[in-house]
């Protein structure tokens, strides 16, 4: 997991909409934990409470913004800050010095490298990251009219790339075809409503100065006179909308879940309960080299299995020991790639597993003695128990196994 970049820290824990559930999200989390709630998981409805007031709180920010700042072309995306968005329009009387503020967060380098971050692995936006730096060099150098004229063509050719079937770019599109429900952009005054401008046609020279992103008049050199920070930071804000309505149509693609029958619930009630009575039964305890069932224990055996694929470098076998989240790349070769990435610079050559502690419910601490890089050291880490589900499970569960509670090595160490 990469480390939060300077100036990101005061982004926790709301602070984008990214970091926040989407309006479905939060909307269906509701309705079901009203249903639940009410009869069986009564200590959940803190967290209900915490939900609706989550939305409430998204909903009246991204309206507050579109009532000030809409008129003018902005839309709010997902990786906008939600406590600064909220900061600047209390502390501002009119549009224009909203506007200002909102200009000077992407005028911070900090932010806006981790917000790039979050998009350049899209696929289409990664191809054309050479010109997102360019654009990025020129726009903090002061050549506004350069980063524009370099976003737009990444936008259109971002858009085309995105369903290679269609080839349309952006500019092809029609506005109300690029609405989306499950998204921050999705909003009336959002990306349908900014692509009308951007897509307005110029058939006469304009040589007064603008203040909108008219990607024909611009391209087609219509509009002459465009040089301003005001047309560069909206081609910024535009760029983020768009890879925003591009995540959320790629999830809507998808196939959508079935609900679960009546059935399912009930069981996951009684798994619930089992859980719970496993939880109040679990006694620490600990087995140590040289125990009686050392060696046929069923963690050991596992921790065995992970140090043995670490030490021969067979980075495809650690992949199954790393954390769920740890384990979301896509494909086979992705997941080796990762996990030689975190293990290789750690030469582990040998090892003797000293003791197994069962410290909490499905969580264990284990202890070895090893050769790292050509030193003995000690190494500590702790295994969780966890289902195909990705939650925490019992022993003897089906389809349980133990993996890594942190897939870095970085953790294993003193």
């Amino acid at each position: 997991m990469s480390a939060t970049p300077p100036g990101a820290s005061d982004l926790r824990p709301y602070g984008s909409a990214r970091d926040l559930p989407t309006y479905l999200e939060l909307s269906r989390k509701i309705k079901v934990g009203k249903v639940v709630t009410r009869f069986v998981v009564r200590d959940q409805r803190a967290q209900l409470l915490r939900a609706e007031q989550e939305l409430e709180r998204l909903v009246v920010v991204v309206d507050q913004f579109y009532e000030c700042l809409g008129a003018r072309n902005w839309v709010f995306h997902d990786s906008l800050s939600l406590d600064r968005v909220e900061a600047l329009l209390s502390e501002t009387s009119d549009a224009a010095s909203a506007e200002e503020r909102l200009i000077d967060l992407y005028r911070d380098e900090e932010i806006t490298q981790w917000w790039l971050s979050q998009i350049r692995k899209l696929d289409g936006m990664k191809h054309r990251w050479h010109q997102v730096e360019r654009a990025r060099e020129h726009y903090h150098a002061g050549q506004f009219d350069s980063c524009a004229l370099h976003l737009i063509a990444v936008m259109d050719g971002f858009v085309n790339d995105f369903e290679p079937d269609v080839r349309k770019g952006l500019v092809s599109r029609d506005p109300e075809g690029m609405t989306v429900w499950d998204s921050i952009v999705g909003h009336h005054l959002g990306l349908t409503h900014v692509l009308k401008t951007f897509g307005k046609t110029f058939k006469k020279r304009i040589d007064h100065e603008v203040f909108d992103l008219f990607r024909h008049g611009i391209v087609h050199g219509s509009v002459v006179n465009f040089n301003n920070v005001v047309v560069a930071t909206k081609a910024w804000n535009m760029l983020f909308a768009v890879a925003d309505w591009s995540v959320a149509t790629a999830k809507a693609s998808k196939p959508v879940e079935s609900k679960p029958s009546w059935g399912e619930v009930l069981s996951a009630l009684e798994r619930q309960k089992r859980y719970r009575q496993y939880k109040d039964d679990f006694q620490p305890s600990q087995i140590a080299a040289g125990d009686s069932g050392f060696d046929t224990d069923e963690l050991v055996a596992r921790t065995t299995q992970f140090l043995d694929a670490w030490q021969h470098g067979r980075w495809a076998l650690v992949v199954p020991f790393m954390q769920p989240e740890g384990r979301g790349v896509s494909g086979r070769k992705a997941g080796a790639f990762q996990a030689r990435e975190l293990y290789q610079r750690y030469n582990l050559s040998s090892f003797q597993i000293c003791t197994v502690s069962y410290t909490q419910a499905s969580s264990a601490e284990v202890v070895a003695d090893a050769t790292v890089n050509g030193t003995k050291t000690r190494i500590t880490f702790r295994m969780v128990l966890y289902t195909v589900d990705g939650f925490a499970g019992m022993p003897g569960e089906d389809g349980a196994e133990w993996r890594l509670a942190m897939s870095s090595p970085q953790q294993f160490f003193p």
